[in-house]
């Protein structure tokens, strides 16, 4: 085959540009170290133009298999386009394995310096081999059509390694931009615009060759997809295929969708969805799990449509009707402009918290079946707290279940709505309607409740002041007023409390309003201790026992003190004991009666 270039000068220049590309790639991965010009691979060699015009197809295929005989496998792409008119393959031949080959080129996320020119309505590059490496290539085509995808990893000896990397990639107007079958696939600092679907995750039908380590649902694992850039894909990641199993160990993190619709759609369960921002999504839920959907993490992404007039966002997190959800945090999340529901599930749920996330701008449609969290089952052991959540068009409770809230916490959330629990609330879950202190509850039932009121007031004590909290009851049948419940007020500057049980009604029932109260729960430093005074004295006081102080003649207190006072005083001669009572002026004895 002749060469089209003087082939010393390209492979120096191929060299150097392939150091060059590594010394520049940012934030990825870097490629490594540029490989010995001997063994670097160019189409040139075997008569590609890179002009555009000229079909580079099989000058391409060449340089591929050439690199048969290569330790490093190393094809470089100089700078220009390469137009291909049919799909590349790239075998995985027995004996003479294409596993770990490298296709370079010098484009960036922003720069189409290598362009691989897609024309026909297929498949860009087959790879059936695994490791394989995508660096620094701009796949585009003419126009999206039916069936063109630029990329696609499937293997053909063991099909559920593939393990691909692509990374500074640019893929323009295809239907689907990288097809991706069996596991492991690292994708990062791409672009991907103008296609209908970026990545297809998906598992092998057959083929799939060792152990319980390379079958589901443990075989499903290792995708990282992170700080890309996705410019209007109706849908930048989908996982399908696996019937009875999960995609687990992916990573999605650091994306941008820039007019992006969709972020995920399938099956995910073990993984995290963090830090990516989406706008303008207007093509069904965000991030819509649709089997898996355990022990996950979804935080600190910007989730939404975008202001006024292009607030086109629909749903943000969606768990479908198959899945129940359990061991899910969706924490940290901002939730603006969506016309539904930005948390949804379509089943039962248990074991999630919701925390820290801001609800803006949601239902703008003003249904009444939406909510800003929206549980269509039974909600168990839900940790809702700190959120902050704008008001409902609709004017509901931003939280809504059709199966009931039960062994849940809603806790110090700031709401526009009051009540925040839509639906029933069992009696082993408690809401906090307002932030601030504890100071109403709702409970589902009158019994079975308890509370414990703690101060944390610094200020000082004001008698009178109900500065350590209080607990009241509300009855909310026909007879309304006070059921029940527990007051503490100070009652000197000591800090002495009072507790006042209450019990009022209206005269409909004929039940009577009281108040008992019980002084002394903090005492003073001398412990002394009064029932009543001086001019209100209670008059009869039923004691189960009183156990009196004991003295001795020597240590008898000043009898004009205590007028009316009772003491026990042992002779300490004899060792006897006897009662003495004080006339204002000195303790007399008590005569004791017989033995009982």
């Amino acid at each position: 085959m002749p060469e089209w270039t003087d082939r010393r000068a390209l492979l120096r220049i191929g060299g150097a540009a392939l150091g060059a590309a590594a010394a520049t790639a940012t934030l990825g991965a870097a490629p490594a170290a540029a490989a010995d010009p001997e063994d670097v691979i160019t189409p040139q060699q075997f008569g590609a133009l890179a002009d555009g015009q000229h079909d580079d197809t099989d000058a391409i295929e060449q340089a591929i298999n050439a690199t048969r005989t290569k330790t490093t496998r190393i094809v470089v792409f100089p700078p220009g386009t390469y137009r291909i008119t049919r799909t590349i393959v790239i075998p995985d031949v027995s004996g003479e394995s294409f596993n770990r080959i490298q296709l370079r080129g010098y484009s960036t996320m922003t720069n189409r310096a290598s362009i691989i020119q897609v024309t026909h309505d297929g498949v860009g590059i087959d790879v059936r081999c695994s490791l394989a490496a995508i660096y620094g290539l701009a796949f585009v085509a003419p126009a999206k059509t039916e069936h063109n995808v630029a990329l696609r990893f499937a293997g053909e000896v063991n099909t559920d390694d593939t393990d691909a990397a692509i990374l500074e990639c640019t893929f323009v107007s295809f239907k689907l931009a990288v097809d991706h079958v069996g596991r492991g696939l690292y994708f990062s600092h791409n672009l991907v615009a103008l296609c209908t679907t970026g990545i297809s995750l998906a598992w092998p039908t057959e083929g799939v060759d060792g152990g319980g380590v390379h079958l589901p649902p443990y075989g499903l694992r290792k995708w990282l997809i992170t700080n890309n850039h996705f410019h209007s894909p109706f849908q930048a990641i989908v996982a399908q295929g696996a019937e009875s199993s999960d995609f687990r160990g992916m990573i999605i993190q650091g994306n941008l969708l820039d007019i992006g619709r969709r972020l995920f759609i399938g099956s995910i369960s073990n993984s995290t969805i963090s830090g990516n921002v989406v706008e303008n999504a207007d093509n069904g839920a965000i991030i819509e799990i649709t089997s898996g959907g355990h022990n996950l993490t979804i935080g600190d992404n910007v989730l939404g449509g975008f202001e006024a007039p292009q607030d086109k966002g629909t749903r943000a997190i969606q768990f479908s009707s198959d899945v129940k959800a359990h061991n899910v945090t969706i924490s940290g999340n901002t939730f603006n402009w969506l016309k539904g529901t930005p948390i949804r599930f379509e089943n039962d749920a248990s074991r999630i918290t919701i925390a820290n996330n801001s609800f803006d701008n949601w239902n703008l449609s003003g249904r009444s079946d939406n909510a800003a969290i929206s549980v269509a089952g039974k909600a168990s052991a839900f940790s809702v707290i700190g959120n902050v959540i704008s008001a409902d068009p609709a004017n509901r409770p931003p939280i809504a279940t059709t199966g009931g809230l039960h062994a849940s916490h809603v806790i110090g959330n700031a709401s526009e709505q009051v009540p925040l629990v839509g639906g029933p609330v069992g009696a082993d879950s408690f809401v906090q309607a307002t932030p601030g202190r504890f100071n109403r509850m709702e409970v589902a039932g009158p019994l079975g409740a308890a509370a414990k009121v703690i101060s944390t007031s610094t200020e000082p004590v004001k008698v009178g002041t109900d500065r350590y909290g209080s607990f009241v009851v509300e009855g909310s049948n026909a007879n309304p007023g006070v059921k029940g419940g527990v007051r503490v007020v100070p009652v000197n500057q000591s800090g002495s409390a009072a507790t006042e049980l209450l019990c009022a009604t209206t005269s409909t029932n004929e039940l009577v309003s009281m108040a008992a109260n019980a002084t002394g729960l903090v005492p003073p430093a001398d412990n002394a201790r009064d029932l009543g005074s001086a001019t209100q004295r209670m008059r009869t006081v039923y004691a189960h026992q009183v156990v009196l102080a004991e003295h001795t003649p020597d240590s008898l207190p000043d009898a004009a003190g205590q007028s009316g006072g009772i003491i026990l005083v042992r002779d300490p001669k004899t060792g006897k004991r006897g009662l003495a009572l004080s006339d204002g002026a000195a303790w007399r004895n008590v005569v004791l009666g017989p033995q009982v």
